[in-house]
C-alpha cells in the first residue's frame, strides 16, 4: 500500500494534474514499478489497460464532435460547454487520462526487453501495439491542445524534473517515430483481431496523421504521399466496402471486412456508449407507437443532442441509403396540419442502436476508430490536394455509389470538390468521431471558414484549440496556456 501511495503521488507530481482528477488515475498506473510487469502476459495486461483507457478517452463526444456544426439541443437538452463554444481557462479540459494510459505504455516498452515472452513474435506483438498507443494518444492530445508536454520515459524519482509544453513539431516528430516503429514491429501485415492494433491499423493512423499535418500544421506534399501511400497499404490488407451501409453497424457483424480498428464494447459496458447522448429514453416527448423505429430505451439513453437540420440537409438525396440508417424522427400524436399528420418532435441517431437484450435495447456497439469508407475519402483529399482531381473523383464516387447517390456531377475546380468530399464524409462518417477534425483539415485548406460554418462559432473568436485547466497551470508553471485564452 506505500508503494501504491508513493506511485500515485509521483503520477500527481510529473503529470501536474488538479486534485480532483488524481482519483481518476488507473490504480494500476501505480503498481508497475514493482515486479510488474514479469513477463509477457502480464505486460499483455498492462497493454489491455491501455486499450480500456483509450475507449474512455473516445467514448464521448465532446472532443470530436461538440464543437462542430453535428448537433442542436436535443429534448432534454443537457449540452456542453464545448457545444456552446464556451470555453476558458476556469472550464479547460485536463489531460489526466491520457497521461495516465501513456505513463502504462511508457513503463511497459522501459520494461519490455527485459521480460520473457514465449516467442520473439509475441515481443514485437506487443512492442508495436504499444508505440501503435502511444502514437495515437499523443496525436489526439496534439489535435486537442497543440502544444502538451511530451513524455516518453517513465517516472523513476520524485525528483525527476516536471516538464512544460512542448512545440508540436517535436510531439509531432516523437508521433511519427513511434508508428514507424509500430509499422516495422508487426509481425504480420494483415489482421489479428480488429479490436486491437495492427499493421492495416497503423497505416490507416499514419494517413490520419499525415493529412493532418499536410493541411492543419503547413506540411509539405511529402505528407500527401505518405497519406496516400499509408492508405493503399491498408486496402492491401484486404479492406473493402460492405454492400448494405447498416450492416457496417450491425452488432451481430462486428470486425467485418470494412472494419480497420474498433474498440470492444459488449453488454456489460452498453450504459456507456457516446451514442446514448443522441438516443431519447421512451418516456420523453415523443410518440413510440407512432415512432416504433426510433431505437429508444427506458434507461440507458439521454437525448442530449439531436442530429443538426444542417447535417440532416446534407442527406438532400432521397436514395441515400444511410439517410435512414444514420437519424429518423420522433414522431408526436398532436399533429397541427389540415390533414392532422404527426409532428416530428426531434431526431434520434439510428447508427449505434446496440440490441434488444430481455427486451430493453442495450448500446453494445463497438467505437469505431478507422473504416475502409473513410480511408477512402480521405484519399480523395489527399489527391485534391495534389491537384489530381480525376483520381479524388474515383474515390470520392466508390462512396457515393454505395450509398446508391451517383456519381458526382458537380464542378471540378479545387473549392467545389474539395466541399464534396466535406459534405461526403459529413453524410458517410456522421457520429463517428470525425467531424469536428474534419472541419479543421478543411478550415485550414480554406474550403471553409469554420467560424462562418459552425453556428455557435458565429461572431466569436474563440481559439480552436481547447484550453488548458488552470487547476493544472497553478500547479505545475511551467505549464503555458493556450494562446488566446
Amino acid at each position: 500500500m506505500k508503494n501504491i501511495k508513493i506511485y500515485s503521488l509521483l503520477i500527481l507530481v510529473i503529470l501536474m494534474t488538479s486534485c480532483e482528477n488524481v482519483l481518476d488515475v488507473d490504480i494500476k498506473s501505480s503498481i508497475v514499478a514493482g515486479n510488474f510487469p514479469a513477463n509477457g502476459e502480464e505486460a499483455k495486461a498492462l497493454l489491455i489497460g491501455s486499450y480500456r483507457q483509450l475507449k474512455n478517452t473516445m467514448n464521448s463526444t465532446t472532443y470530436h464532435i461538440d464543437r462542430s456544426d453535428a448537433f442542436e439541443v436535443g429534448k432534454i437538452g443537457t449540452v456542453s460547454q464545448a457545444w456552446a463554444q464556451n470555453l476558458n481557462a476556469g472550464n479547460g479540459p485536463s489531460w489526466t487520462g491520457y497521461y495516465s494510459a501513456l505513463y502504462d505504455i511508457n513503463y511497459l516498452l522501459d520494461q519490455v526487453d527485459q521480460l520473457d515472452f514465449n516467442t520473439e513474435s509475441l515481443r514485437d506483438q506487443t512492442k508495436a501495439e504499444a508505440y501503435f498507443l502511444r502514437a495515437f494518444y499523443y496525436f489526439q492530445m496534439v489535435k486537442i491542445w497543440g502544444e502538451v508536454p511530451l513524455i516518453t520515459t517513465p517516472l523513476k524519482s520524485i525528483d525527476q524534473e516536471v516538464v512544460g509544453r512542448s512545440p508540436i513539431s517535436e510531439v509531432m516528430e516523437q508521433i511519427n517515430s513511434d508508428l514507424n516503429l509500430s509499422i516495422q514491429l508487426f509481425p504480420n501485415s494483415d489482421f489479428d483481431n480488429k479490436n486491437f492494433a495492427s499493421k492495416p491499423a497503423s497505416y490507416a493512423l499514419q494517413a490520419d496523421i499525415k493529412m493532418w499535418s499536410a493541411k492543419v500544421l503547413n506540411g509539405g506534399e511529402s505528407d500527401i504521399d505518405d497519406a496516400l501511400e499509408a492508405i493503399a497499404a491498408v486496402e492491401s490488407a484486404g479492406v473493402e466496402l460492405l454492400d448494405d451501409f447498416a450492416s457496417v453497424f450491425d452488432v451481430s457483424n462486428k470486425n467485418n471486412s470494412e472494419i480497420i480498428f474498433a474498440l470492444y464494447n459488449d453488454r456489460n459496458e452498453y450504459i456507456n456508449h457516446f451514442a446514448n447522448s443522441l438516443t431519447p429514453r421512451t418516456d420523453i416527448d415523443f410518440n413510440s407507437e407512432l415512432s416504433p423505429w426510433v431505437p429508444s430505451s427506458p434507461s440507458f439513453a439521454r437525448h442530449n443532442y439531436s442530429p443538426s437540420k444542417q447535417i440532416r440537409d446534407l442527406f438532400d438525396n432521397e436514395n441515400d441509403t444511410r439517410k435512414d440508417a444514420s437519424f429518423v424522427p420522433m414522431l408526436q400524436a398532436d399533429g397541427d396540419d389540415e390533414n392532422d399528420l404527426p409532428d416530428t418532435s426531434s431526431f434520434s441517431q439510428n447508427k449505434f442502436i446496440g440490441e434488444l437484450i430481455d427486451g430493453i435495447r442495450q448500446y453494445t456497439n463497438d467505437i469505431i476508430l478507422y473504416r475502409w469508407s473513410d480511408l477512402l475519402l480521405l484519399r480523395a483529399e489527399a489527391y485534391v490536394a495534389k491537384n489530381d482531381i480525376d483520381n479524388a473523383i474515383i474515390a470520392l464516387n466508390k462512396v457515393r455509389n454505395r450509398a446508391n447517390i451517383g456519381d458526382y456531377s458537380g464542378n471540378l475546380d479545387i473549392q467545389s470538390v474539395n466541399r464534396a468530399i466535406l459534405d461526403e464524409r459529413g453524410r458517410e462518417l456522421f457520429l463517428e468521431q470525425k467531424r469536428w477534425w474534419d472541419l479543421r483539415r478543411f478550415h485550414a485548406d480554406n474550403t471553409i471558414d469554420i467560424y462562418d460554418f459552425v453556428p455557435n462559432l458565429n461572431d466569436k473568436d474563440v481559439p480552436l484549440y481547447w484550453p488548458v485547466s488552470q487547476a493544472v497551470i497553478s500547479l505545475n508553471p511551467k505549464v503555458e496556456q493556450t494562446s488566446g485564452y
